[in-house]
C-alpha cells in the first residue's frame, strides 16, 4: 500500500483528485516527480480500482473513496496547534484573519463553496507562533477558532477569494474526511465529483 501522504505520492494523487483525467507524463511534468514514481502511483490506483485507462488516458473513477484512505495516515487532531473562545464577534475576528493571511480551511472553506453547511467556528492553517500568543491573550467568548499546523503541500493547495486565502476544494475535502466531518462534503463531492455519498 502507499502511503498517501508522502510528499511525492502526495503530489500525484492530488494532481489525479484535481484533473480527473490525466496521462503519467502531464502528472511528470507537472508535479516534477519522477515518471517512476508516478508510473509506480498510478499502477497502484488502477489495482485499487481507483483510476481506469482508458485509451491512451487514465480516469478517476472513485473520488471519494481514495479521499477516504486519508484519514488512516492524517489526523486533523494532530495538527492542532490551539482551539481558542474569543470574545470578538466572528466577523471582527475573520477580517483580523485575513489581514494576517492564514489559509482558512475545514468547514470555514467550506462555506465558500458550498451552503449545505454553516459552522459557527473559525478554522485555519498557520504557523505564526504571535498569532498563537495573540489568540490566548484575548477575552474568553463565544467565537471559536481553531488553529491547524500547515502541512502536505499546503502552498499549492491554496487559492485566493477576494482578500481571503483558503484550501481549494479537494484539499478542502480532504481536510474534512481527515476531521471526521465527511458528511459536511456532501455537496462540493457531488458537485466536483459527480459522486453522491451517504
Amino acid at each position: 500500500m502507499i502511503k498517501i501522504t508522502q510528499p511525492k505520492s502526495y503530489k500525484v494523487i492530488n494532481y489525479v483528485l484535481r484533473n480527473r483525467q490525466f496521462t503519467q507524463l502531464e502528472i511528470a511534468k507537472k508535479t516534477r516527480v519522477s515518471k517512476g514514481m508516478v508510473s509506480y502511483v498510478v499502477k497502484w490506483l488502477i489495482e485499487k480500482e481507483y483510476v481506469e485507462k482508458k485509451d491512451k488516458k487514465y480516469n478517476l473513477v472513485l473520488a471519494a473513496a481514495l479521499i477516504a484512505l486519508f484519514p488512516l495516515y492524517r489526523n486533523m487532531e494532530k495538527n492542532l496547534l490551539g482551539s481558542f473562545s474569543v470574545s470578538a464577534e466572528p466577523k471582527k475576528v475573520m477580517k483580523e484573519l485575513k489581514k494576517r493571511k492564514v489559509v482558512f480551511c475545514t468547514t470555514t472553506a467550506l462555506q465558500q463553496y458550498s451552503s449545505y453547511f454553516q459552522d459557527i467556528s473559525i478554522n485555519f492553517y498557520s504557523g505564526d507562533k504571535r498569532l498563537l500568543q495573540d489568540l490566548k491573550a484575548e477575552p474568553k467568548g463565544l467565537t471559536k477558532v481553531n488553529v491547524y499546523k500547515p502541512d502536505l503541500a499546503l502552498k499549492a493547495d491554496t487559492v485566493k477569494k477576494g482578500k481571503m486565502l483558503l484550501t481549494n476544494k479537494v484539499r478542502t475535502v480532504i481536510d474534512l474526511f481527515c476531521n471526521k466531518q465527511a458528511y459536511t462534503a456532501k455537496d462540493l463531492i457531488q458537485n466536483e465529483f459527480g459522486e453522491k455519498i451517504g
